[in-house]
């Protein structure tokens, strides 16, 4: 049995990650929303590295709420 299965049977340990998953999901999909929205946030980025960061940080967050429902429901 790997590590991970060992993990994600872990009842005591599950939940504390399940929050930690949903809140970092939230997160990175949260800010590549405000960073393509917001053009004032971080002035400094030229607007093409900060629409492409924020597609980035939008497709991350799909992928860890993938994850976290794969693996929690």
């Amino acid at each position: 049995m790997s590590s991970d299965d060992r993990i994600r049977k872990q009842r005591n340990f599950r939940n504390p990650m399940l929050i930690l998953g949903l809140a970092m999901t939230i997160t990175y999909f949260i800010l590549g929303i405000v960073l393509l929205m917001q053009k004032a946030f971080l002035p400094g980025i030229p607007k093409e590295f900060r629409n492409i960061l924020a597609g980035l940080l939008i497709v991350y967050g799909i992928f860890r709420g993938w994850r976290v429902y794969k693996d929690y429901f």
